[in-house]
C-alpha cells in the first residue's frame, strides 16, 4: 500500500462533487472572485477550467518531481498576470498570499469533506496526517509556512473564520451556480468527440452542481443565499449513502484515478495551462 495518504485518497472519483464546494469556498473570497471576474473564461469553457483544475491535482500528487517543478512554475507565472482593481476600487492580485494560500487549503478542505459525505471518513489522525502531507505540497507551489495553520484542528479554526469573517457573496458565485447548470464546451478527452461531450456535459453540470451544493453544507448556502429544500436534503442524503455504498464493487483505478487521468490527458496538459 501507497504510504501517502493524499495519493491513497485524494482522487477518488466519488470526490465530484466536492470540486464545487472547493470552487464556492474559493470564490467567495474578494480577491479570487474579483480576479474571477475580470480574468478567468470558466463562463466560456466551465469544463476545461474544472478538468484544469483536476490536472493540476493530479500533476502534484502524482508527479514526478520535474513535473511538479514544472506544474509549479506555470501555474505561478498564469497567477501574476491576474491582478487588477475590484468594483469597490481595491487592488488585488491572485499571488496575495493569504488568496493564494487559501485556494490550496480549500482543496484539502473538499478531500476531507468529499470523504465524510461521499466516502471513507478519515479518523482524526488520518485527517492530521492528511494536512501535514498537504502542508508539505503547498511548499512546493511557494505557499509559505505560517499562511495556512499547521495542524488540521487549527486549520478547521480557520476555515470557520474564513466563512464568517471573510467570504462574501458576491455575483461570480451566482454565476458559477448558473454556469454548472447550463455547462458547455469542448470535449475533455481526445478520444470523445465534442458532439458526444455536449449530449453528457450538461446533465453532469447539473448532477454537479447540486452534489456541490448539499456538500457546502446549510452554513455556507445560507451565506450565499442558495436555497435548498427537505426534499433536496433528503435526495442528497441518498445519493451520498449509494456513493458510500459503491465502495467495495469500485475498481481501485477508481478509487483513485488520479494516474489514470493523467494518461488521458497528457495532450491538454502538455498544452497548459492549468485553469
Amino acid at each position: 500500500m501507497d504510504a501517502s495518504i493524499v495519493r491513497r485518497r485524494a482522487t477518488d472519483v466519488r470526490l465530484f462533487g466536492a470540486g464545487g464546494y472547493a470552487l464556492a469556498l474559493q470564490v467567495g473570497h474578494p480577491t479570487i472572485a474579483a480576479g474571477v471576474r475580470d480574468h478567468s473564461n470558466f463562463t466560456v469553457d466551465p469544463w476545461g477550467r474544472f478538468f484544469g483544475t483536476v490536472d493540476f491535482v493530479n500533476l502534484l500528487v502524482y508527479g514526478s518531481a520535474e513535473q511538479v517543478a514544472t506544474a509549479s512554475r506555470r501555474l505561478r507565472d498564469m497567477h501574476r498576470s491576474i491582478r487588477g482593481t475590484d468594483l469597490d476600487g481595491t487592488k488585488y492580485s491572485a499571488l496575495e498570499p493569504s488568496a493564494y494560500a487559501w485556494v490550496h487549503g480549500t482543496l484539502a478542505e473538499a478531500i476531507v469533506r468529499g470523504h465524510h459525505v461521499f466516502g471513507v471518513e478519515f479518523t482524526a489522525a488520518e485527517k492530521e496526517t492528511f494536512w501535514q502531507e498537504w502542508l508539505t505540497l503547498g511548499r512546493l507551489l511557494g505557499v509559505r509556512d505560517g499562511d495556512l495553520p499547521d495542524t488540521w484542528t487549527g486549520f478547521q479554526s480557520y476555515l470557520n473564520d474564513m466563512i464568517d469573517n471573510v467570504l462574501v457573496n458576491n455575483d461570480v458565485i451566482a454565476i458559477a451556480q448558473n454556469t454548472a447548470l447550463r455547462a458547455t464546451g469542448g470535449s475533455p478527452f481526445p478520444w470523445l468527440p465534442s458532439r458526444a461531450w455536449a449530449i453528457a456535459g450538461r446533465p453532469l453540470g447539473r448532477y454537479g452542481a447540486f452534489l456541490a451544493q448539499g456538500t457546502m453544507g446549510a452554513k455556507l448556502r445560507t451565506k450565499f443565499e442558495i436555497p435548498w429544500t427537505p426534499r433536496q436534503q433528503w435526495m442528497f442524503a441518498r445519493i451520498a449513502a449509494v456513493h458510500r455504498a459503491a465502495r467495495p464493487v469500485m475498481p481501485g483505478p477508481l478509487r483513485r484515478a488520479g494516474p489514470l487521468a493523467l494518461k488521458m490527458r497528457r495532450r491538454q496538459i502538455a498544452a497548459g495551462p492549468f485553469s
